[in-house]
């Protein structure tokens, strides 16, 4: 690895809350995504779209998970995009005027390109299944259908926190909770159904589980996370 990655991989580790902000020893989250890579090296990559989509909510000053939400939301909304360089340019100079206006920066300051794209399509590509594929010899956005309960768990817990609703209590639907969670976990509301029966059967709550959700009549949908799930914890693990 170059040295130039090193201070690369060093510098994101850092932002990311997982290094401390001096020296390289692992912060109290950094070691608990330490241990999560060697113990489910697959559901890594979900754990880190996480962390890089929601970091900014808690932290207002991680901006650059301010802008990688930001290009999620974007092309979530679109449903489907191609990737070509036009769509990538367009992308990037439509972060860069939002983030001028967010945080009164003027434009020429934003360190915002064409490789900060780049960078967050390989955490996409990584996700599985990934909602960036090639279709017809072009690159292309196109929301899941599918994602992994755990990472669906970790979506929950976080409309929880940021919604102020105590663990144990159920959590009903509005349009705008069900979006940030497609959202967050790029999944078309078309695979919601099944996702809701899969975090179901891996954590049921009636047999000792962290995980419900049911239907009531005159308020529609409901979840219940009976306990705290935040990434990359998982159900029945014993991480605080």
């Amino acid at each position: 690895m170059r040295i130039g990655t090193v201070q690369h991989v060093v510098a994101f580790a850092r932002q990311m809350g997982l290094l401390s902000k001096t020296g390289l020893s692992l912060t109290d989250l950094g070691t608990r995504f330490y241990q999560f890579a060697a113990q489910s090296p697959n559901l890594f990559p979900e754990a880190t779209h996480h962390l890089l989509y929601t970091t900014h909510v808690l932290d207002k000053s991680k901006r650059f998970s301010w802008a990688y939400a930001r290009v999620v939301d974007a092309w979530w909304t679109s449903s489907e995009r191609t990737l070509d360089s036009e769509a990538l340019a367009q992308m990037v100079g439509m972060v860069v005027e939002a983030a001028s206006q967010e945080f009164s920066v003027p434009v020429e300051q934003i360190a915002f390109s064409r490789d900060s794209i780049r960078g967050i399509l390989n955490w996409l590509r990584a996700l599985d299944p990934p909602p960036v594929i090639n279709h017809s010899k072009q690159e292309c956005f196109r929301r899941r259908h599918f994602c992994p309960p755990f990472a669906f768990l970790w979506a929950i817990d976080f409309v929880y926190r940021t919604n102020n609703v105590p663990y144990g209590v159920r959590l009903f639907f509005t349009p705008d909770r069900l979006e940030t969670l497609c959202k967050l976990c790029v999944l078309d509301p078309a695979g919601l159904e099944n996702v809701l029966t899969m975090a179901k059967r891996t954590s049921d709550y009636q047999r000792g589980g962290i995980f419900d959700h049911g239907t009531q009549g005159g308020f529609g949908r409901w979840i219940l996370l009976a306990c705290p799930c935040p990434v990359p914890k998982c159900p029945g693990d014993n991480q605080q």
